[in-house]
């Protein structure tokens, strides 16, 4: 028979293991989307407008997505739409974002909105409205 201190040992290494693992697979999502053409778009949009650093201030700092939160977040292959935080040295917010593609015909990735809010959500910034094209 195993004593309970050895089955304690295996379920706190398993613990461990698994909380890890699931933090591993959450950061390597995470970056993955960040790195995607779409986001890209997305940040270097909301890094170039003015009105944006205005009020957060500069450096602008992109924050973590929430990956659980699927119906804001997400992406199907032809279209995209996150909310991201947002940070700089004067205010925080959240960056909103949506972008689609059409492929074969448009396979690039294109931005058909982008929105600051601030962290009260009191205002709302347009950087980026769809009939702005």
């Amino acid at each position: 028979m195993v004593a309970n201190k050895t089955l304690g040992k295996i379920a706190a290494i398993g613990g461990f293991f698994a909380l890890g693992s699931a933090t591993y697979f959450r950061w390597k999502i995470e970056s993955s989307i960040k790195r995607s053409v779409y986001f890209q778009l997305a940040s270097k949009e909301l890094l170039a407008s003015k009105a944006a650093t205005l009020v957060l201030g500069e450096p602008v700092l992109i924050g973590s997505i929430d990956l659980g939160d699927t119906k804001t977040n997400f992406c199907d292959g032809l279209q995209a739409h996150f909310q991201v935080s947002v940070r700089g040295p004067k205010s925080s917010g959240i960056m909103t974002f949506e972008a689609s593609r059409n492929p074969p015909s448009e396979p690039e990735w294109r931005l058909d909105m982008v929105e600051l809010t601030d962290k009260e959500a009191t205002k709302k910034l347009i950087i980026l409205s769809p009939t702005s094209d």
